[in-house]
Order: structure tokens, then sequence, then C-alpha cells
């Protein structure tokens, strides 16, 4: 199932990857966006900078879907690689439930947008599961879609207190 997210912000594209990247940011959006991310691994390859999260969502999954997954709560680790040069973030998650058979990764891209830019995240969600699959991928796609919303709330929030937006 196919993941597509799109937020417009009035910063430019080198002020949105400098917050970003900023800690205190960070930990501004994972109060915000109501998910907990853990750094478990930095290091640079190239012009590529590439880390490991693990992200763990405050809010629980619906019933049905819980049940079905078998944890109240999406955890999950992702890699993220940023490729500096291109300006463009590539994810993939490493699943804590369902290994083998769930797959989900994509880009992260930020580009020009008439006086600001657009975050655009494109991605692949895909759950192998007999007769429940599609329900699995398209909860893991809402939730995932919501948490980018929370975040871009918190995006705009920090570009306006710091007096980034125009």
């Amino acid at each position: 199932m196919k993941l597509v997210v799109r937020h417009r912000f009035d910063c430019t594209t080198e002020q949105f990857w400098a917050m970003y990247w900023n800690p205190v940011f960070d930990q501004q959006m994972q109060r915000e966006a109501a998910i907990t991310r853990q750094i478990l691994e930095e290091r640079r390859e190239g012009a590529s900078v590439v880390r490991r999260v693990r992200l763990t969502p405050d809010r629980e999954l619906p019933g049905p879907v819980a049940t079905l997954l078998g944890t109240k709560k999406l955890i999950y680790e992702q890699e993220n690689r940023w490729d500096e040069e291109k300006g463009v973030l590539h994810w993939r998650v490493i699943p804590t439930v369902l290994p083998g058979k769930l797959d989900a990764s994509g880009t992260m891209t930020v580009r020009p947008a008439g006086t600001g830019c657009e975050q655009a995240i494109d991605g692949n969600i895909e759950v192998r599961v007999m007769l429940i699959g599609g329900r699995i991928e398209q909860a893991v796609v809402d939730e995932v879609a919501k948490s980018y919303d929370r975040a871009a709330a918190s995006c705009r929030r920090w570009l306006d207190e710091t007096g980034v937006s125009s």
C-alpha cells in the first residue's frame, strides 16, 4: 500500500534540514507528536548520515488491529540514510512485529515550493498476512500519516517560535 504525505513549510530547504537535525527541536517534536525516538546508532558513510532509531508512539493501536498484531503499540525501528548531497532521506522500517511479513520503506525529500518548501514522504508498506494483510496495511498507513501530521504541526510551531517562518 502506498504512503504519500505532503506538508508545506514557510522556510528554505536548508532551514528545514537544520531544524530536522536539531536535538532541541527533536525533543519538542517528540512531545508534541506523541512519539518517543531513541537513537540506537548514528554513523557517517561517505556523503550519507545513517541513523537507526526506535520509535514508540504514545498512542495505542485500535483494539482490533492490536489484537491482530499481538501488541497495543506499533513500536518499530527505522534506519534512515540521509544523502546530504541530494537532500534525500531514505528510510526503511525494521519491524518488531510481524517479522518477515512486514516491509516498509521509502523516501523523504524537501524541495523548494513558492516562498517556502514542501516535505514529501513517499513509501510502500506491505503486510503479507492472509486475509487481513490489507486491513493491517491500512491501519499502519493511517497511523504513520497521523504521526507525520503531528510532526508537521510541531515543525510549524518551531519555525514560528524561532522566527524562521515568514
